[in-house]
């Protein structure tokens, strides 16, 4: 009668880790598809986030016509991070002289933007773009540069919305699905 008790007591302790293994499976798999639908959701937020700040930019270059590290710095003030950070390390690149023109200093600080953001290539090569245009144009140039890039950022927008839409409930429900599925097979 005690080997009996032994080997029930056994056979529910496997019963519950296996189902505590399920258990763990399922919200692995359903947090693997929240945390993809999370970036999909913070994609038009970064990028109405960068459309304000050209938007103050340009308003900062062409109407208080403010030099472009000025102009950087006080639009830094009024943007959140990653752009804020952004906005910053151009503008102190620019000031800190020694042959750095306005492009490199903006792709230079445009690495930041990698590691912090989770725009994906193209959008950040619309934000590239700009450095150039800036490097040692005239204001009216600037402002159509910066025009330019707005209605580049305002597309993607409209496509990483219609993404969001389409996507972000996809992905949290095959997360879900994928967990549930690996339970199964490992069953």
């Amino acid at each position: 009668m005690g080997a009996l008790a032994g080997l029930e007591s056994v056979a529910s302790a496997s019963l519950w880790l296996k189902a505590a293994g399920a258990v763990f499976t399922m919200v692995a798999g359903t947090g693997a598809g929240w945390v993809v639908a999370q970036s999909l959701t913070r994609r038009p937020i970064e990028l109405q986030q960068c459309l304000e700040a050209i938007s103050l930019l340009e308003t900062e270059i062409t109407y208080r016509n403010l030099s472009l590290p000025e102009a950087w710095d006080r639009v830094a003030d009024r943007v959140a991070a990653p752009l804020h950070h952004v906005l910053r390390e151009a503008a102190q690149r620019l000031r800190s002289g020694g042959g750095v023109t306005v492009g490199t200093a903006w792709e230079a600080a445009l690495e930041t933007l990698r590691a912090e953001s989770v725009l994906p290539p193209a959008d950040r090569e619309i934000l590239r773009q700009l450095g150039p245009f800036l490097d040692g144009t005239g204001k009216d140039d600037q402002h159509r540069s910066l025009v330019w890039v707005r209605q580049e950022l305002e597309e993607a927008l409209a496509q990483a919305r219609a993404d969001q839409e389409k996507n972000a409930r996809l992905w949290r429900y095959l997360g879900f699905a994928a967990g549930a599925a690996l339970v199964l097979v490992l069953i």
